[in-house]
């Protein structure tokens, strides 16, 4: 339907240009690319989070395969071959980068705390990938009982288990649902920065004196390639500008 196609390509725009607000601009960040692009490639990633928070999405979207279009639970610890990942930076620059490995496992609390759960998932992993939903988001899931602050308090007794230098990151999922039920967009980027404000306070205050190593949230949607692609440049760059930075101020701790 016209007004469909209409609605999706408003709601994209309008995305790109939320997600362009809510970025912390760091300077250094384009300076960075190159390096970026080297340390990336050959990496692993561990992607864990809830149920239905778009783990099977993000990993095919990572491998250019088509998103599924109903949710399956991920088996235990899922392993996925090596891969590569080509995107284009804002820069125009095309990064390439070939993931070593990538091990997906269920969202249920059951698998989170399982012997052979998150933590076997984690263990190897240079980055890890913690997902939810922009509803989690403004919901402030996160706060003490909410799903989101369990799993951050998993990661606080988890962090010091895994791989010297591992850094994580949160990608907060569906955005595009939240954009398509407003139509006063600067009302809803204020919203959405006073919530990730409150997201990054709670997750640096839980994971302390691992903080370092969370190197911050991007809102993101897996159906729509151009909102991921815009997000995932983004975090390509905030991951890697954290490792730079954290490594200039804290050598000893070089992975």
């Amino acid at each position: 339907m016209p007004g469909g196609v209409l609605l999706a390509a408003k709601s994209v725009s309008q995305a790109i240009l939320l997600l362009a607000a809510l970025t912390n601009k760091n300077p250094r960040m384009l300076g960075l690319v190159k390096g970026a692009r080297r340390w990336w490639s050959g990496k692993k990633i561990a992607v864990i989070g809830p149920t239905a928070s778009g783990k099977d999405s993000f990993l095919a979207r990572l491998q250019g395969k088509p998103v599924p279009m109903v949710h399956a639970n991920s088996s235990m610890g899922e392993a996925i071959r090596a891969f590569r990942v080509k995107l284009t930076l804002s820069s125009h620059q095309a990064i390439d980068i070939r993931c070593r490995g990538v091990i997906n496992i269920g969202g249920e609390t059951d698998y989170r705390d399982a012997p052979d759960g998150w933590l076997a998932v984690c263990r190897d992993a240079d980055v890890v990938f913690y997902l939810m939903t922009i509803t989690d988001l403004v919901e402030r899931a996160f706060r003490k009982g909410g799903r989101i602050r369990g799993d951050l308090n998993w990661l606080l007794t988890a962090l010091p288990h895994l791989k010297k230098g591992a850094l994580v990151h949160v990608l907060i999922n569906k955005v595009d649902e939240r954009i398509n039920n407003h139509t006063d967009y600067p009302a809803l980027t204020r919203e959405l920065r006073r919530d990730l404000r409150a997201l990054h306070r709670t997750v640096r205050k839980t994971l302390h004196p691992y903080e370092t190593k969370y190197t911050g949230a991007t809102l993101i949607s897996m159906k729509s390639t151009q909102i991921y692609t815009v997000a995932m440049n983004e975090v390509l760059l905030s991951v890697y500008a954290a490792f730079h930075e954290t490594r200039e101020t804290r050598p000893s701790e070089a992975a």
